[in-house]
């Protein structure tokens, strides 16, 4: 179980960013299911660059999976991203009591990083596991954001549609293969609306909820 957490269920905070004053954030909430029971709610709020590249990126969701023994995942991780590319992260995961601790920084030929105090360097090839950026789509080789575990893919993409509340969302879905096994659908804006991955040793989906 504990190599497939991902950082689909995050608490994330950014400092203001003086080139982003002044733009309006936008609100997303996303709902979590687990064997079409829902188990969670993801609230995101992004700013946004002239790109429509995310910058900015806050999201606050809780989970729980019910059973004989309650199981809770809790993330809290923060990022920084300039003209598309990750600049920071730092954050920390409560994986039902058991703890992982991370931080990155950009230099000019790698990442700086550490994992539970650890210190270890990621290529700047490397994409974080994080599924609101349609950017992941495009790179073959992933890190974890739990424990920067680096991960190589494979991706394959198909048109399909998403149906949210009474509305049919054209969409594209990627499968990813290889080392991380998931699924994400982005619309004609290259907007996050539907994903499926491992939390936990558990498939869940996260489906973004009618505005």
């Amino acid at each position: 179980m504990g190599r497939v957490l991902y950082a689909v269920l995050l608490i994330a905070t950014f400092a203001p960013c003086s080139a982003l004053a002044g733009k309006i954030p936008e609100n997303l909430f996303a709902s979590v299911y687990y064997k079409n029971d829902k188990i969670g709610q993801v609230h995101l709020t992004t700013l946004k660059n002239e790109k429509g590249e995310i910058e900015q990126l806050k999201a606050i969701a809780s989970i729980s999976f019910l059973g004989l023994e309650v199981y809770g995942f809790n993330q809290n991780l923060q990022e920084d991203w300039v003209a598309g590319e990750l600049q920071n992260m730092s954050g920390k995961t409560d994986d039902n009591g058991t703890a992982h601790e991370i931080s990155l920084k950009r230099t000019q030929v790698q990442y700086d990083a550490t994992y539970n105090k650890s210190s270890l360097t990621l290529p700047l090839d490397a994409f974080p596991t994080s599924p609101w950026h349609y950017d992941i789509t495009q790179n073959h080789l992933l890190f974890n954001i739990v424990d920067f575990e680096l991960l190589k893919v494979e991706i394959s993409e198909s048109p399909d549609t998403v149906k949210i509340g009474d509305t049919s969302i054209p969409t594209t879905k990627f499968d990813f293969t290889g080392e991380w096994k998931a699924r994400l659908w982005f619309d004609k804006n290259k907007q996050f609306v539907k994903g499926e991955y491992d939390v936990s040793g558990r498939q869940v989906t996260v489906i973004l909820d009618p505005k």
